[in-house]
């Protein structure tokens, strides 16, 4: 007498199992691909808004160093958002012009509409207070205010976009 043979057991997954796989899988990326884009767009503020303060206090730096006035300008007009330069007098071969960009869609903006920033060989500005914002295109979210005092001192606060 032989044992009756029962089939085996197929390992794997049907073919429900595997449509709610892919349909969880669906549901959790609807869910963080927006939470990643609000990630990303914020971290290009900040990354901005490092850049630019960066910028500022390497000009400042420069000048004391190089014993030279440095500039801090847009590079397009007095459009600080196209992205600005720090600019060495032509008698400094030891350093070329740099220029920085913003990141993302965000927007520096000088509040008095200044066309460049001169940083003296001591270190000082040849302007008053200088009040930057730096928002983005996204309403109601949280962006930067940066001010720059006559003596170089870099300050950065939170700001609300409208």
């Amino acid at each position: 007498m032989s044992k009756p043979r029962y089939p085996r057991r197929q390992a794997g997954f049907t073919i429900i199992e595997l449509i709610v796989s892919v349909l969880i899988i669906a549901i959790g990326a609807a869910i963080a691909v927006p939470a990643f884009n609000e990630m990303q767009a914020s971290g290009a503020i900040r990354a901005t808004a490092s850049d630019f303060i960066s910028s500022v206090n390497a000009a400042r730096l420069q000048a004391v160093s190089l014993r030279t006035t440095v500039t801090l300008k847009p590079v397009s007009g007095s459009n600080w958002g196209a992205g600005w330069m720090i600019e060495y007098p032509a008698s400094v071969t030891t350093e070329k012009n740099q220029t920085f960009l913003p990141q993302g869609s965000g927007e520096i903006k000088s509040e008095d509409g200044l066309s460049e920033i001169q940083f003296r060989s001591n270190g000082l500005t040849n302007v008053g207070e200088a009040v930057f914002t730096l928002c983005d295109d996204r309403s109601g979210e949280k962006g930067r205010t940066i001010t720059i005092s006559p003596f170089g001192k870099v300050t950065n606060e939170v700001k609300s976009c409208s």
